[in-house]
């Protein structure tokens, strides 16, 4: 398991999405590519919402500046509510 890179031009641009492993033995991984990016999307399983390691990177995003942008997946399976997700994300990270 490692991260990937995905390309493609976009009105004059080119944007590079890396894809990085989510868990925790993998996160050095991650943390290199953070260091690569403009930005961060943090995706959430709807069902555990916030986990350990998902806090961890909200972290290093802040410290970095990265702006994020948070996507929930799995809603179609028992989950917690959307409103719930979002005050957790609020809670946990002050927003």
């Amino acid at each position: 398991i490692s991260s990937t890179v995905m390309n493609f031009d976009y009105q004059g641009f080119r944007l590079n999405i890396l894809d990085t492993p989510g868990h925790q033995d993998f996160s050095e991984d991650t943390y290199r590519a953070l260091a690569a990016a403009d930005n961060a999307i943090m995706l959430l399983d709807a069902a555990k919402g916030l986990e350990p390691q998902t806090r961890k990177l909200f972290e290093v995003c802040r410290l970095r500046g990265l702006p994020l942008f948070t996507f929930c997946n799995k809603m179609d399976r028992p989950a917690l509510s959307p409103y719930e997700l979002m005050d957790q994300i609020q809670d946990e990270f002050e927003l």
